[in-house]
């Protein structure tokens, strides 16, 4: 597919702060208390801005923006519709949270509700793609897995850096776990995505060039292109990269995403200089969204059978 950038910065910039939020709401929920300061003034703001920001990016890729809202219309039967009613709710829990820890208080009811509103934007998000069974790089449940567990990654690297910046709130967890934990989630979405890549390249089309186009030799060759020139079929169904440079950014996505930063983590653990969570996170998002365009490039709609590039 060819992927749209302003899906690739709403589905990391709102995964983030869902795994922000999340954590976030842990914490309170364990009694590891964050300092109201901090809540405040950094962490609860910057997770609603990402919120904005991510739906403000989501409308870029809509052909009539302003129609936007008559997409809830087909929540029975749509996930993007059942999207676009849960992540309002998800900003205003964010919005009334923030709004409780300005009048000092605490709920552990409304914690539990941004929880349960995160993981139900991440089911609806994953099950955009999950449900297009005729696409198999994203019919599997590794889909839903990837969204949540790069979202809780990147969203725990976001708050160990903030709780890092903000110095009343470094000694609240242990600096150390805010590092080893950031390792264990690297580590597990490396494993995820190590699996989906060992899957994908394992795939064997339904279909070929006898299904696709109804002829029955066995000879059959395609030597052009279903067009003669570009198309909506051509631009928009393949990513037009060649298989170079598909290779070198699942280098990337390697080493920014994964191996880079577990390494930062690892060695501001033993050095104590914990300054280096804050590159290591900001070198995960820069992998990340190579990551996320990998996603919408990998699926291989299968109309490219025969509007197909020919070498």
């Amino acid at each position: 597919m060819q992927p749209n950038f302003s899906l690739v910065f709403f589905t990391t910039l709102a995964g983030m702060s869902q795994g922000l939020l999340v954590f976030i709401a842990l914490l309170s929920l364990g009694g590891v208390g964050l300092p109201k300061s901090f809540l405040v003034w950094l962490a609860l703001p910057l997770a609603l801005a990402l919120l904005v920001i991510s739906l403000m990016a989501s409308f870029f890729h809509l052909g009539h923006p302003e129609r936007a809202w008559r997409a809830a219309h087909m929540w029975r039967t749509s996930w993007l519709s059942r999207e676009v009613i849960v992540l309002p709710l998800f900003m205003l829990a964010t919005a009334y949270a923030w709004y409780m820890s300005l009048q000092n208080q605490e709920s552990a009811l409304l914690w539990l509700v941004v929880i349960a509103l995160a993981a139900l934007l991440w089911a609806c998000t994953a099950q955009i793609y999950q449900c297009i069974r005729f696409i198999q790089e994203w019919a599997t449940p590794l889909t839903m897995l990837n969204f949540v567990v790069l979202g809780l990654t990147s969203g725990w690297l976001l708050l160990a850096s903030l709780i890092t910046l903000w110095s009343d709130a470094i000694a609240i967890p242990n600096p150390v776990l805010l590092a080893g934990f950031g390792f264990i989630f690297l580590f597990v979405s490396l494993t995820i995505k190590l699996s989906i890549w060992r899957r994908n390249l394992n795939l064997k089309p339904k279909s070929n060039l006898n299904t696709a186009t109804g002829i029955k030799n066995t000879k059959l060759r395609q030597t052009s292109m279903g067009l003669m020139g570009g198309s909506f079929n051509t631009r928009e169904f393949f990513h037009q990269q060649s298989n170079l440079v598909i290779a070198n950014l699942r280098k990337i996505i390697f080493f920014n995403a994964f191996l880079l930063p577990m390494l930062l983590l690892v060695y501001s653990i033993y050095s104590s200089y914990y300054s280096l969570i804050v590159l290591a996170f900001v070198i995960h998002y820069s992998g990340l969204i190579v990551e996320r365009w990998m996603f919408f490039a990998e699926a291989n709609h299968p109309q490219n059978l025969y509007y197909q590039r020919i070498s």
